[in-house]
């Protein structure tokens, strides 16, 4: 690895982050709504009541020393205090959350790759047959399924109807556990549903991406030799064709944690989980500035990492980018 080429990714991060951080100062600020009236929870204050409120949460300064102020506190990790979970400060609150998102996404994200890749592997070894076309079906049909809607009928089916897993949080509150396994699996059972869901909607992206470029290599001359060679079935598959058809699914990974940021609200939202999408959702209700500001930085820097961590190993992947 190359120390200019190091450079120039790390410099393109931060221009990133730092261009989301404007961004997620400015979103809040463009919905409709005053935070003070939804503080209050409409109840009418004094105008020397509602006043002080304003000046206690930086609210009477102007968008430019609010926005000096975030980004000088946002470098130290500080992000005022919540309205919504007043005095509880932002980061409290999120660090509070960030746990559980992380078990989430991060199952999550390993069973997509791991279903797209083994479904996407099988359809281009058998491409034209009824199982590569059944596959495909499958994989189009999930692209098309609204992320909630699948979050919603899981529910539906599992929790309210057939009573098998909770119908909410990360854990049953109150609950007295036998031993550290008893309580692995009561989080095993409330995080299921919202791990099982996310993973559904989203990993078909990962097996078409996979089958159409693995078609390709199929195709190409060294496999027609490594196949002449009496290579097993499993290892051509496999070591030769699949191998060589990850780097487009190693791309997409770095895309695919957008979307499985954004797919935690919904998640997290209708599961009624305890995670950043669910503080997001609440923040959003009550105009909590200071919370949406917190969650969408640490989503941005979440994001800006992981592109980053994919963007070294594509570089390992294919030796033609050290030659950039």
């Amino acid at each position: 690895m190359s120390a200019y080429w190091l450079a120039r990714r790390l410099l393109t991060s931060a221009l990133v982050l730092f261009s989301a951080v404007a961004i997620n100062f400015a979103i809040p600020r463009l919905m409709p709504g005053n935070p003070v009236d939804r503080l209050t929870g409409g109840v009418k204050l004094s105008a020397e009541a509602r006043d002080a409120l304003i000046r206690r949460f930086g609210l009477d300064r102007s968008l430019w020393e609010q926005y000096w102020r975030y980004i000088t506190h946002a470098v130290r990790g500080d992000f005022g205090l919540s309205f919504t979970y007043y005095p509880k400060s932002v980061a409290s609150a999120i660090m509070d959350a960030l746990p559980w998102t992380l078990l989430v996404l991060v199952t999550s994200l390993v069973l997509q790759v791991a279903i797209g890749y083994l479904l996407g592997a099988t359809a281009a070894w058998r491409a034209g047959t009824k199982t590569d076309s059944t596959l495909q079906t499958m994989s189009m049909v999930m692209l098309s399924v609204p992320l909630f809607w699948v979050a919603m009928v899981m529910f539906y089916i599992f929790s309210f109807r057939l009573g098998w897993f909770p119908f909410g949080g990360a854990y049953t509150i109150g609950a007295t556990y036998d031993g550290f396994l008893d309580h692995l699996s009561d989080i095993a059972r409330h995080a299921f549903l919202p791990i099982v869901s996310l993973t559904i909607a989203q990993y078909a992206t990962f097996q078409i991406i996979l089958r159409n470029t693995m078609v390709g290599v199929i195709r190409k001359p060294y496999i027609l030799t490594a196949e002449s060679k009496g290579i097993s079935t499993g290892r051509l598959k496999h070591r030769h064709a699949a191998r060589n058809a990850l780097l487009p699914m190693v791309t997409f990974l770095g895309l695919s944690l957008a979307m499985i940021v954004g797919g935690s609200v919904y998640i997290e939202t209708v599961f009624s989980y305890p995670g950043i999408g669910k503080l997001i959702y609440d923040a959003v209700l009550s105009r909590d500035y200071p919370l949406l500001q917190g969650c969408f930085f640490v989503f941005a820097l979440v994001v800006v990492l992981g592109n980053l961590v994919v963007d070294i190993v594509y570089l390992y992947l294919d030796p033609r980018i050290r030659l950039q």
